[in-house]
């Protein structure tokens, strides 16, 4: 979508036969279907008909955050390695254009944005070397992470505590 608009802008700059009048029309009306984000009215949609994967991210992500390892652990057959979906999950609920989405179609009031920002800001400042299965029970850092993931889901009115696995497949070793 992103090369149309491109190939739209410019064809419309390419075009001899238009007026300079026309030309200008023809942008501010592309300009005025796009969001701050730079995407279409159109794309955006498309984006829409997914927020509900979208907001199983974001939940997910933070019920992962509440795990202990033990509970980590058991996540294995859903997650494989359960240590980098902890954070790759985090990471794709944050994509812009799918965090957007969310509070866009109001599935989270746009009062939680900023905790939310916050707390995906503490998990980034995490360092690397505690990023280990030894820490994750005992090191401080982690400790409150729990907490403030604890805190979040409460704020959302998120009473369970169980990964959701709709959007999931699961793969069985035979």
């Amino acid at each position: 979508m992103k090369l149309n608009f491109l190939n739209k802008f410019f064809s419309s700059i390419k075009q001899k036969d238009k007026t300079e009048n026309e030309d200008v029309t023809e942008i501010k009306d592309v300009a005025e279907n796009l969001e701050d984000n730079g995407f279409t009215q159109e794309e955006l949609l498309e984006y829409d008909k997914h927020v509900h994967l979208y907001y199983t991210y974001m939940i997910n992500s933070l019920i992962l955050y509440t795990y202990n390892v033990d509970q980590l652990d058991e996540m294995a057959p859903i997650l494989i390695d359960p240590l980098a979906e902890l954070y790759e999950e985090l990471d794709y609920a944050f994509i812009p254009v799918l965090f957007n989405t969310i509070f866009r179609n109001k599935l989270i009031d746009e009062s939680f944005k900023e905790d939310l920002l916050n707390f995906k800001k503490k998990v980034d400042d995490i360092p690397v070397e505690i990023w280990d299965w030894d820490f994750l029970d005992h090191h401080e850092t982690w400790k409150n992470i729990r907490l403030e993931a604890e805190m979040l889901l409460n704020k959302l009115n998120i009473e369970t505590r169980i990964y959701n696995t709709d959007y999931t497949t699961i793969l069985f070793k035979k």
